[in-house]
C-alpha cells in the first residue's frame, strides 16, 4: 500500500504540469488556426518586438510575421540592436514609408561610429528603394548612404532633419510632390537645382538651411512650380521683395509662411499686392516677425484673399485697425493671432475678441 502511496504521489505533479501544457498548446492551435487574412490584421495591432516575439511560437505565426503588409511603414533607428534589425531588414519587401534615424546631430555632437547600422540602412535602401513613396532621414552625416536615394525612383515625399551631404543624387529625382528640409547643410545651389527638376512639386518647407538661397527658390517655384499649394519658409537668407513678388504666379497656392529669422529686413513694396492678386485662394497665412509690414501693405491680402481661415501676423508693425479688417472682410476667418504686435493693445484685442466670437483671437 505504501509504494502504490508513493507511486501515486509521484504521478500526480505530472499530471498537473501535463494537464497545463495542454491548455498552453490549445489556447496557441486556436489562435493559429485563425484565417491567415484575420491574423494579419491582428498584427497591424502590434508593436514590432510583440510581433517577433509572436514569430517564435510557432511556424504559422512565424510566417504571418513575414506578410510584408506590416511593413508599410519602416522606421530604422540607430539604437536597434544588430539581431532585430538583422531579423527585420529581412522581412521587409515592399515599404511604402521608410523612416531613418541616427542619434540627433547637433554641432556639439561626439562622433560616433555609425558602420553596423550603416549596413542595413544600406541593406534596405538598396532592396526596397523602388517601392518607398515617402522617406524621413534624420542626422544622417553619411555620404554614402544619403546617395542611395536615387534608389528611390517612385519617392513623392522627402523629409530630411539636420543632415549633411554632397545629396548629388538628389537632382536626379523627378517625382516628388512634398519636400521638407530642416537645419540642413547643402552644397551651393542644390536646394534650387531639386526644385527645378520636381515640376509636380505641391509642398515646400524649408527652415534653417545651410546654403539655401530662398530668393533663388522663390524664382524657380513661379517658373517651374505652378501646382504648389504649400509653403513654408524660415531661411537665414534675407528674403527680398522682387523675389516674393514672383510668388504671385502660384495661383493654386494655398497655404504660405514666411517666418522671420533674420529673413526679414527689407521693405515688402508691393510684393504681398502681388501675391493678394495672384493667389486669392489663400486659406492659410502666416508673416511672422517682418516688422516692415504695416496696415498699408496688408489691405490687399485682406481685400482679396477672401478664403482665408487661418491668420498668423504676430510681430508685424501693425495696428487694431489691420485686425478689424480682417475680421469684417474674411468671411471663413476662423484663427487670427497678432501677439507681438506692439502696437496692438491686449484691450483691444480682447474688445475685439467680444465683436467677433466665432474667431479664435488669442490674447497672450
Amino acid at each position: 500500500m505504501e509504494l502504490a502511496m508513493e507511486a501515486n504521489h509521484a504521478d500526480g505533479p505530472p499530471r498537473k504540469k501535463s494537464r497545463h501544457l495542454v491548455e498552453q498548446n490549445l489556447a496557441k492551435r486556436d489562435l493559429a488556426a485563425l484565417p491567415y487574412d484575420i491574423l494579419v490584421n491582428i498584427f497591424k495591432y502590434l508593436d514590432l518586438k510583440t510581433i517577433g516575439v509572436c514569430a517564435t511560437l510557432c511556424s504559422t505565426l512565424n510566417n504571418v510575421s513575414k506578410d510584408s503588409s506590416l511593413y508599410q511603414k519602416v522606421t530604422l533607428k540607430y539604437n536597434m540592436n544588430k539581431e532585430f534589425l538583422e531579423s527585420f531588414v529581412s522581412k521587409i519587401s515592399y515599404p511604402k514609408e521608410l523612416c531613418i534615424e541616427y542619434k540627433f546631430f547637433d554641432n556639439h555632437s561626439d562622433f560616433e561610429d555609425y558602420s553596423e547600422f550603416d549596413r542595413y540602412v544600406r541593406i534596405a535602401l538598396t532592396k526596397c528603394g523602388e517601392f518607398v513613396q515617402s522617406i524621413r532621414i534624420d542626422s544622417c552625416r553619411n555620404d554614402d548612404i544619403l546617395l542611395l536615394l536615387s534608389e528611390c525612383v517612385n519617392l513623392k515625399e522627402l523629409a530630411l532633419y539636420r543632415c549633411k551631404s554632397s545629396f548629388q543624387t538628389l537632382t536626379s529625382i523627378t517625382t516628388l510632390t512634398t519636400i521638407k528640409c530642416v537645419s540642413c547643410h547643402f552644397p551651393q545651389k542644390i536646394a534650387s537645382e531639386v526644385i527645378k527638376s520636381n515640376e509636380g512639386l505641391r509642398k515646400l518647407y524649408l527652415s534653417d538651411n545651410t546654403n539655401v538661397n530662398v530668393n533663388e527658390v522663390c524664382e524657380n517655384l513661379s517658373r517651374y512650380n505652378d501646382h504648389m499649394r504649400e509653403i513654408y519658409f524660415s531661411e537665414r537668407k534675407k528674403l527680398r521683395a522682387k523675389s516674393l513678388r514672383t510668388l504671385g504666379r502660384l495661383t493654386k497656392l494655398r497655404s504660405l509662411a514666411l517666418v522671420s529669422g533674420t529673413g526679414f529686413e527689407c521693405d515688402p513694396e508691393d510684393s504681398l499686392e502681388q501675391i493678394a492678386a495672384g493667389c486669392s485662394k489663400l486659406e492659410r497665412l502666416i508673416i511672422y516677425g517682418w516688422k516692415e509690414i504695416n496696415d498699408d501693405n496688408l489691405m490687399a491680402i485682406l481685400h482679396m484673399c477672401t478664403q482665408l481661415k487661418e491668420l498668423d501676423l504676430r510681430g508685424l508693425n501693425i495696428t487694431i485697425r489691420s485686425c478689424r479688417e480682417a475680421a469684417l472682410s474674411l468671411p471663413f476667418l476662423k484663427t487670427m493671432d497678432v501677439i507681438k504686435c506692439n502696437r496692438v493693445k491686449k484691450s483691444q484685442l480682447a474688445k475685439l475678441k467680444q465683436d467677433f466670437i466665432e474667431i479664435d483671437i488669442p490674447l497672450e
